[in-house]
């Protein structure tokens, strides 16, 4: 009976510890669409919005960037839709993604690419 309970009490706190653990994170994570842009072997978000900024992009998860990797190599035009945390630090813009949200293959998000494609 010992067991049973010393297994049950591990359990509890090793679950409350993981939980904790994604809870220190005080970050606000906005939705962020953008093409991503690949320089000096670094990823970068080539915002879709009205600001035309580019972020370094760092990621929570490793499975996320090197997705995005292998989006990078495999399609010359896609846009992401990502749950990430946006800073500015001495005039340099950087994105931690948590969440690769969507994907848009074959497809873009700036409106000045989508004009150029009218207009062809």
């Amino acid at each position: 009976m010992k067991k049973y309970i010393l297994v049950l009490l591990s359990a509890l706190f090793f679950s409350s510890t993981l939980y904790a653990d994604d809870q220190q994170d005080d970050r606000f994570y906005d939705l962020f669409p953008g093409t991503v842009v690949q320089k000096d072997n670094q990823l970068y978000l080539h915002t879709c919005r009205a600001a035309d900024a580019l972020f370094l992009l760092k990621f929570n998860h490793a499975e996320d960037q090197e997705k995005v990797s292998k989006l990078v190599e495999k399609y010359q035009k896609f846009w992401l839709y990502v749950s990430a945390y946006a800073d500015e630090k001495n005039g340099k813009y950087y994105m931690t993604v948590n969440k690769i949200v969507a994907e848009h293959l074959n497809e873009t998000c700036h409106l000045t690419d989508l004009l150029d494609e009218l207009g062809s």
